[in-house]
């Protein structure tokens, strides 16, 4: 066992290395309101995902696959949430059933204007998630001199005889500049009052996602929608 563990460590922490640099910590930040208790609220409508920047022709599925990711992360898990959740059809066509009027035909940006006008009798918040962040970005790396390991046979003196132990011997070698795609993209997230429009909490998650070890950065529609997931999670329930 001995003899094979040092390398295998060695590969083990440079994989480690890797990893970590490639898919780095998402930067986060958080508002609460003072005092304010979320046992409050018990009605939320959920508005559609919307964007404070422009998506890449590049990414032609983009906005739908996020409003997916956004649905199931929140709609579709009413039971992680204390207090019952609404879409903007749910809440435009309780609208028309108490007003007699038909809904009729409306794009989901329609939806989710008369959804708004309405908010304010059917829920106690309004809650919003913006893409505010969405691009590729090119890291620069200098050229270096890193350490790698090679494995080699040694001869050791042992118990009155010569064994030979694989061991890992670390060496130099220069690593010539290089660009790294690093997949950039950011969500905030808004809890409004429906009633006066106050900011009960708020919450912004930035994450940069460089190359993995056998891949390359990826897609900005599966790096939103990851970013999504990770703010959804953060929403608090108590």
């Amino acid at each position: 066992m001995k003899k094979t563990l040092t390398p295998l460590i060695s590969a083990l922490l440079l994989l480690f290395v890797f990893v970590s640099l490639a898919s780095a910590k998402p930067e986060v930040t958080e508002f609460r309101k003072d005092g304010f208790d979320l046992s409050q609220i018990k009605t939320v409508l959920v508005m559609p995902v919307g964007y404070d920047v422009d998506i890449p022709a590049s990414e032609p599925f983009l906005v739908e696959s996020a409003e997916q990711r956004w649905e199931e992360q929140t709609l579709k898990k009413q039971d992680h949430f204390p207090y019952l959740l609404k879409s903007t059809k749910d809440v435009v066509e309780r609208a028309a059933f108490v007003s007699g009027e038909p809904v009729g035909h409306m794009t989901q940006q329609q939806l989710a204007d008369k959804a708004y006008e309405v908010a304010a009798d059917q829920v106690d918040a309004i809650l919003y998630c913006t893409v505010t962040k969405c691009s590729i970005d090119v890291l620069h790396h200098p050229g270096e001199y890193v350490t790698r390991y090679r494995v080699v046979d040694k001869p050791v003196w042992r118990n009155d005889h010569w064994e030979t132990h694989r061991v890992s011997v670390p060496y130099q070698e220069y690593k010539e500049p290089w660009d790294e795609d690093i997949t950039h993209g950011a969500v905030k997230l808004e809890l409004y009052s429906a009633k006066d429009e106050t900011l009960l909490y708020g919450e912004s998650v930035d994450a940069r996602t460089g190359e993995g070890l056998f891949s390359g950065a990826p897609s900005l529609t599966k790096h939103i929608q990851n970013v999504i997931e990770n703010a959804a999670k953060r929403i608090p329930v108590k």
